[in-house]
């Protein structure tokens, strides 16, 4: 339907931003700590954070609708990519930062997949398929993009993060 190819093609967008930006977050906590431990705790909070969660974000949406919990979780990370243009690097920001994106990743996760679901029809399965073969295009493009970016400046990948996270909210 138009529907389901407007949110896959919006979903694409954010596929853009959020292309795996918590390996990039754990290069800054390595940075900071010039430790190995850290950013291995670090990505086990984001993992803690985003599994318990992923139920309470899942109920939410059935009370409020997919589609908003879906946007607030797209503002929330546009938060978190702005504060980092600002050069957050604390352990303590980092850490929070981490949290956040945690809540962030419960938010989209789901909510992507339940949002395709709804829209689908009896072509679920068909859906499903269309939505990861297209995100998984836009992914590795997102990634080139992004480590190019990173090459020029930390700074200059997140001002691009944030340009494509304002581009999939509107």
């Amino acid at each position: 339907t138009p529907k389901l190819k407007y949110i896959i093609l919006t979903l694409s967008v954010f596929t853009l931003a959020n292309f795996g930006l918590y390996l990039f977050l754990l290069v800054i906590a390595n940075e900071i700590t010039n430790t190995f431990t850290i950013p291995l705790l670090l990505f086990l909070l984001f993992n803690i954070v985003s599994a318990s969660l992923l139920i309470p974000f899942g109920k939410l949406s059935d009370k409020l609708g997919r589609k908003t919990v879906l946007m607030l979780g797209f503002i929330l990370f546009l938060i978190i990519s702005i504060v980092f243009i600002f050069n957050a690097h604390s352990l303590t920001a980092i850490t929070i930062l981490f949290a956040l994106y945690g809540a962030v990743n419960a938010m989209t996760l789901s909510n992507q997949k339940a949002l395709i679901s709804d829209f689908a029809g009896n072509a679920k399965g068909t859906a499903m398929g269309l939505y990861y073969f297209v995100t998984g295009l836009v992914s590795i493009a997102a990634g080139l993009i992004a480590g190019i970016l990173w090459d020029i400046s930390p700074q200059t990948m997140f001002t691009y993060i944030v340009a494509v996270t304002v581009l999939a909210i509107v």
